[in-house]
């Protein structure tokens, strides 16, 4: 992903790009994660193709796209809007992450080299390290980093590629800034106790691991995004 800074203008960093569509398409979406755009926001391409300094076409494609994977609405005569995610969406997007993961780790634990765990076990310590007095949306991304790196250990990097953009469609439709601190704990807990039970080559552990980990984290995430649903 193509980072935007503010020490220059966003069109500069498309300069030099040979493929505009997709170096359009991830600053775009790294907007969406950094909530500079919002779910429900109509977007105005003339404005993002100003703002980006590129011409209309790109900056259409790349929304084109976006709208295919659901990260965008469409709607004729009105154009596009950030896609605001519903329960059922979110419950589906849980249920898959949980099915890829612990469908993973039964391969996952057999194929466990030291070095594999290594690498898993750094992720770990990254997500720990990087806890501050507040919540941050790269602790987010290091969490998925940390569950990639097991599902990784298959030697399968399409599922690890379909993991990490599931976890994408979901944390990119809220402010996880909403979360609470103590909840960031209770994660870095369940963090060690998981890669405990996969270094000990524990399958039924980690399984049931993962799937109460990815219960806590619905519950939750489910508390901020729909907290005025009553459900």
């Amino acid at each position: 992903m193509i980072p935007a800074t503010n020490n220059r203008k966003t069109g500069d960093i498309l300069k030099g790009h040979k493929n505009l569509t997709l170096a359009a398409y991830d600053i775009i979406k790294e907007m969406m994660f950094n909530y500079d755009i919002i779910p429900g926001q109509r977007l105005v391409f003339v404005d993002l193709a100003n703002q980006l300094g590129v011409s209309r076409t790109p900056i259409n494609n790349a929304l084109s796209i976006l709208a295919k994977e659901g990260y965008l609405d469409f709607v004729p005569n009105q154009g596009y809007s950030v896609h605001r995610l519903t329960r059922e969406e979110a419950e589906s997007l849980y249920e898959i992450r949980e099915i890829l993961e612990t469908g993973a780790i039964k391969k996952a634990i057999p194929l466990a080299t030291e070095k594999k765990l290594k690498i898993v076990e750094e992720k770990m310590i990254a997500y720990e390290k990087a806890i501050t007095d507040r919540v941050q949306r790269k602790l987010f991304i290091l969490d998925t980093e940390f569950h990639s790196a097991m599902i990784e250990m298959t030697e399968n990097q399409m599922l690890a590629e379909r993991y990490q953009d599931v976890c994408q469609r979901i944390f990119l439709r809220f402010r996880v800034e909403d979360l609470k601190v103590e909840r960031l704990k209770e994660i870095v807990s369940q963090h060690k106790q998981l890669f405990a039970a996969v270094y000990e080559r524990d399958v039924q552990k980690a399984e049931a691991l993962i799937r109460s980990h990815h219960q806590d984290g619905m519950h939750n995430i489910f508390a901020i995004i729909f907290k005025n649903d009553r459900r």
